[in-house]
């Protein structure tokens, strides 16, 4: 009997895996850029300020609070890169430190005015007793002009960062609430928060299911102009002498500092007010691009 020989087998090489070449994630990059250029500009600014924040002790820098009568008010030069003040300190080293007081502050007063914004916002949208209780409450406390309740809740406490975060947090938390409230009052009607109803689902889980990942985008947008309100917020309250205690190094406390000697020395004044002003510029840009970016109608239109 003739038996046919099997062919040989041959090895199918393996297919590998393609990555994404260098000029399509280039090409990618690009047009991030071109399209949302005021995302790119405020996180760049961001970047550098938090850096700045978390790198201070390693900058050149200097002990802030360090005195020194026999060096007051020089000039800027190679050992004093921005001068010193009346009381002969560093003021580069102040700036750059002052840089963690703003950066600490606006995290801070973003997440806690944005978590109880959201608990407010939740309870107030829950039911129309809820709502006119605690609504008329969180219109009372926006009656009063933020920096007047900041004050008067930093006269009726200890003078201290955590204070002056506190302070700023119960200032922002209504205008949070009235965001989530108005959010989840448009929500509540949708058809697929209905046909949860329908199916049976309890409020709890349509809460943490449908209602909280569709107020992820207005929080995100709402958190970057707390972190800018909270930024100018701390430096007027530290300008006028009420927010963190005169030896802590924070920009407001800087400008308050020179602003007798302004006129002879205007970097004491225009150097930190230069720093704050770009971190508030980076914010508000981040916020804007944000809104556009998250926005379903701006969306459609690029």
């Amino acid at each position: 009997m003739n038996h046919q020989a099997s062919p040989p087998c041959v090895a199918t090489p393996l297919r590998a895996v393609e990555l994404p070449s260098r000029p399509l994630v280039i090409r990618k990059v690009l047009k991030f850029i071109k399209r949302h250029p005021q995302i790119v500009a405020g996180a760049s600014i961001l970047l550098v300020v938090a850096l700045i924040a978390v790198f201070a002790p390693v900058l050149g820098t200097v002990d802030p609070r360090a005195l020194s009568v026999t060096k007051r008010l020089r000039p800027p030069s190679a050992e004093f890169w921005f001068g010193t003040d009346a009381l002969g300190r560093d003021l580069y080293s102040r700036v750059v430190y002052g840089a963690r007081i703003s950066v600490s502050v606006s995290i801070s007063c973003a997440f806690l005015s944005c978590l109880g914004g959201t608990i407010v916002g939740m309870i107030s949208a829950s039911g129309r007793w809820a709502d006119s209780a605690v609504m008329r409450v969180m219109d009372g406390f926006m009656s009063i002009p933020s920096m007047l309740l900041a004050i008067a809740l930093m006269a009726a406490t200890r003078g201290s960062i955590g204070t002056v975060i506190i302070a700023i947090t119960v200032v922002e938390i209504p205008r949070v609430a009235r965001v989530i409230r108005g959010v989840m009052l448009a929500l509540r009607e949708m058809p697929f928060v209905e046909a949860a109803i329908a199916a049976g689902s309890t409020t709890p889980k349509i809460i943490i299911r449908h209602l909280v990942p569709a107020v992820i985008s207005p929080l995100t947008v709402q958190a970057t102009y707390v972190a800018s309100a909270a930024i100018i917020i701390e430096a007027s309250l530290s300008f006028i002498g009420a927010g963190t205690p005169p030896t802590i190094p924070s920009w407001g406390n800087i400008m308050a500092d020179g602003k007798a000697l302004w006129q002879v020395k205007p970097q004491l004044v225009f150097i930190p007010a230069a720093f704050l002003g770009l971190t508030i510029l980076g914010v508000n840009l981040l916020g804007d691009g944000l809104r556009d970016a998250l926005d379903p109608r701006m969306a459609e239109r690029s």
